[in-house]
């Protein structure tokens, strides 16, 4: 009889959210029953110990690259995922295997291959460069029957000295996605422990990663075109990437309610999409209309671009149970935003953090992604930046980015043209910050809002990181402890443990003083009557 062909998968990255890899796992088990699924954490993206000194991803030790290569060499076709940041370890990973199996085929797909296709070839025998659910099943098919499989779309091959680059697929229609199997979530998936081994997977390893949370996408596409952003590569590729491709309300909910039976702690649910806030009035009502009747807890969104915030969408979906937002501002500098190609004026960001901030008793502060240390700001830009921060309606918090370089991205080039050098992603963008006056300023503001006299005094002592000036380190690391207090304590006030895993949220659940907490102290918002329809 003959032996049915094994593949192996594994997602190489700094957590379990992985959900482009959940989502084509469950697409390649449903349609080739012989799939082994892996987690391979380097680290806990989430811990809280980490976070607070200052610390990155980690580095796998030789006996972990062996342990991982080791399980994934018994298959017959290795699948292996990962970001940019973590592609050196895959490196390594890859040449184990190839060890103890050189005859294992072995394929990268994920962020890293689609951004960086040609370094991803010279490690992998293929690369997939786009949507890799329905390609696998073209490659899959011609793989087992012995033919030409280099003729696949969406793939780069690596075959006697040559690279086969073949064009990508056409990108999945509504309908289709639809039609996709639920992402995987604790069906029979595998976890690797650094310096241990393999264990299947179960509840308490996701309560360890991501708390009370369950990380989502529902919509694909981004319609803006920001240089620093992967998303560039895939407009690249096909520019259809522009417009908003999702499943129907019903199918995400379907989704949300399979979790829901397997984990009854989930407390909220974290929707990743790139512009979440783009999607139509009459889709996010109905979205609304089934959230409330049949999931019933908080969720939050992290993808609004300032343009696309209406007032009527927030009113809407925070009736339903949102109880935080994440936007993009990047900078508080007209030239910076033009820099980036970022389309958003600063009366336009001005304004949709003035609607937020009409719900504030509602929800969780929002929190603003901000882009600090661009080589290429003046001192009036770095001062720019922080009169945004200090001038924006409160409360709210800040995801706070040192720039780093996505290879092949726009910014990638731009930066080379100017001759500037900055680290690449692989260095990690939320440690490492300078100790300068500005940055200090960005975390203190986000705790306290300081008298003008004194802010008007301090903001003469911002100079871009660039610039010869004194350091801080002591009064750093003060406000960003503040910073990082401060936000705990604001996701403790709504009984919000998506950002704070381990066990202490579960017995709070386990308790009901978390339901208890939301029922009876958290104060709701409901939508008048005359626009409930």
């Amino acid at each position: 009889m003959e032996k049915l062909l094994e593949i192996r998968l594994a997602c190489v990255e700094d957590g379990l959210d992985n959900v482009g890899f959940r989502k084509i796992s469950a697409y390649i088990k449903s349609i080739h029953s012989n799939t082994k699924v892996a987690y391979v954490p380097t680290g806990n993206l989430r811990s809280p110990i980490k976070t607070l000194k200052e610390e990155g991803s980690d580095e796998f030790k030789e006996k972990d690259i062996h342990n991982v290569a080791q399980f994934l060499a018994e298959g017959d076709l290795v699948g292996l995922s990962s970001m940019t940041q973590y592609s050196s370890t895959v490196y390594k990973i890859i040449a184990k295997i190839r060890q103890f199996n050189p005859s294992a085929y072995i394929v990268w797909g994920g962020i890293h291959p689609i951004i960086q296709p040609e370094d991803a070839i010279k490690y992998a025998d293929a690369v997939c460069t786009g949507e890799g659910e329905f390609a696998f099943k073209t490659f899959l098919e011609l793989f087992k029957n012995g033919k030409d499989y280099t003729t696949a779309p969406s793939f780069w091959f690596r075959k006697d000295n040559n690279i086969i680059k073949n064009r990508n697929l056409p990108l999945m229609t509504p309908k289709e996605m639809d039609e996709l199997p639920p992402l995987l979530y604790e069906d029979e998936e595998l976890i690797y422990y650094r310096s241990k081994d393999f264990k299947k997977i179960n509840s308490n390893d996701f309560i360890n990663f991501t708390g009370l949370s369950y990380n989502t996408v529902w919509s694909i596409g981004c319609p803006l075109h920001c240089t620093y952003c992967g998303n560039t590569k895939f407009i690249e590729y096909d520019n259809a990437y522009r417009r908003l491709r999702h499943s129907s309300p019903r199918t995400i909910i379907e989704e949300i309610k399979r979790t829901k039976s397997k984990h009854p702690y989930l407390s909220t649910v974290i929707f990743h999409d790139d512009s979440f806030m783009a999607l139509r009035y009459e889709v996010l009502e109905e979205f609304c209309k089934l959230w409330k009747a049949e999931i019933k807890i908080p969720f939050a969104i992290y993808g609004l671009i300032p343009t696309y915030v209406r007032e009527d969408k927030i009113a809407l979906l925070v009736d339903a149970g949102m109880n935080r937002v994440r936007m993009g501002i990047q900078s508080g500098s007209n030239n910076i935003l033009e820099f980036y190609k970022r389309p958003t004026k600063l009366y336009r960001i001005k304004k949709a953090t003035e609607i937020i901030n009409k719900f504030r008793k509602y929800m969780i502060p929002p929190a603003y992604d901000i882009i600090l240390e661009n080589p290429i700001e003046t001192p009036e830009d770095t001062r720019a930046t922080v009169d945004l921060i200090y001038e924006m309606p409160r409360p709210f918090t800040l995801n706070i980015y040192a720039l780093r370089i996505i290879p092949n991205t726009q910014l990638a080039k731009d930066v080379e043209k100017r001759g500037f050098d900055i680290p690449l992603i692989d260095a990690d963008y939320h440690i490492g910050y300078h100790r300068t006056m500005g940055n200090v300023l960005v975390f203190f503001l986000t705790v306290f809002k300081m008298p003008r006299w004194l802010y008007k005094y301090l903001r003469n002592k911002i100079y871009p990181v660039h610039t010869k000036q004194p350091h801080y380190p002591i009064l750093f690391t003060f406000v960003r402890t503040l910073y990082l207090v401060k936000r705990g304590f604001d996701h403790l006030r709504f009984m919000d443990f998506s950002i704070l895993p381990g066990k202490p949220g579960y017995y709070l659940w386990k308790f009901k003083i978390i339901s208890f907490w939301q029922r009876f102290i958290l104060k709701r918002y409901y939508l008048p009557k005359a626009k409930l329809k």
